[in-house]
């Protein structure tokens, strides 16, 4: 398989990944597209529609506009977005509904393994940071160890 191919499909499977996520209430794509490392490309690519590339678009300058934008990215992203979303909706309401709590448990992992990951990415001595290394979850954190008398 040719490098571009692999890589928009691996974008579109990520975002099927965060559509499936998004039909579990109280669970956010962002936690999943933070988790598969595309967080701060998607965040960048929202970020760059604004009116000097919306200029480029009614200019007729449709590729620069394209590339400004990572207009690829976003539409395999969001292909994937929906096309998880419309398929997976029964689905999930379903496994909600008869294993509540092992879909819940999935989810829940998902939410303890973002949280861990923003604990190692923090290297500053912010409150964020702060905050994500005194979770419960965190490995930064002591657990409490009952002591036998």
């Amino acid at each position: 398989m040719k490098p571009f191919l692999r890589t928009y499909l691996m974008t579109y499977l990520k975002g099927a990944a965060m559509g499936a996520s998004d039909v579990v209430p109280g669970v956010s794509g962002g936690t999943i597209a933070f988790i598969t490392g595309i967080y701060e490309r998607l965040i960048n690519a929202i970020k760059s529609i604004n009116w000097s590339n919306l200029k480029l678009f009614f200019t007729g300058r449709f590729k620069e506009c394209w590339q400004n934008i990572d207009g690829t990215f976003l539409v395999c992203l969001f292909l994937g977005i929906a096309t998880s979303f419309l398929s997976l909706a029964k689905l999930i309401t379903y496994l909600i509904g008869a294993y509540p709590t092992f879909v819940w448990a999935f989810f829940f992992g998902l939410i303890v393994a973002s949280t861990l990951l923003v604990g190692k990415k923090c290297s500053g001595t912010g409150k964020a940071c702060w905050l994500s290394r005194c979770s419960p979850s965190s490995p930064f954190s002591s657990p409490r160890r009952a002591t036998r008398r």
